[in-house]
């Protein structure tokens, strides 16, 4: 008798199927993203600076904010790693560093994998009493922070990319991309 896999089984209630991404949250990205990857091999790290004008259409707890942030990526198969260190305005990035420290802050799903449109994945998670808490845009690619960290002890960010977008040019890739 062979054993079931249940890698594919879904609550019918189930508002994202896969999980693209972990995210910590960091008062030092570079010594982060060395650690990272000269002491776990994960990388190599594009890393880029989120602030305008290519990050826009921002707000925090549903006001307009000018939040600024440095982020590394770096993937492990279908995984994608994220480290964000916070730089101004108000943020749920500073949010948690002051209440948690430094740690893993949310993960990250896509809206590809989720079988909604942008409203409906507003009005599901509202629904069940998820608010939007950090918004913005940065390149064309549209993301939405739900507060689930009361009930879920982490926080869901949901990502629309679109189809025919293209990842920039990093500030600068660590270790160097081969």
């Amino acid at each position: 008798m062979t054993t079931p896999d249940y890698k594919d089984s879904y609550l019918p209630t189930s508002l994202f199927r896969e999980t693209a991404q972990i995210c910590l949250v960091t008062r030092d990205l570079d010594a982060l993203v060395r650690n990272y990857a000269d002491k776990l091999g994960i990388g190599p790290w594009w890393v880029q600076q989120y602030e305008a004008p290519l990050l826009s259409g921002r707000t925090y707890k549903g006001k307009p904010a000018n939040y600024t942030m440095r982020l590394a990526l770096a993937w492990t198969g279908q995984l994608n790693w994220e480290i964000i260190q916070p730089f101004e305005g108000p943020s749920i990035y500073h949010d948690f560093l002051e209440a948690h420290g430094e740690g893993i802050h949310h993960v990250g799903v896509m809206v590809k994998d989720m079988d909604m449109t942008w409203p409906e994945i507003y009005r599901r998670f509202t629904a069940r009493g998820f608010e939007p808490v950090q918004e913005g845009n940065w390149a064309g690619v549209q993301f939405a922070y739900f507060e689930t960290e009361t009930l879920c002890k982490t926080t869901v960010e949901v990502i629309d990319r679109p189809k025919t977008w293209a990842r920039p040019e990093p500030l600068y890739w660590y270790p160097p991309k081969p």
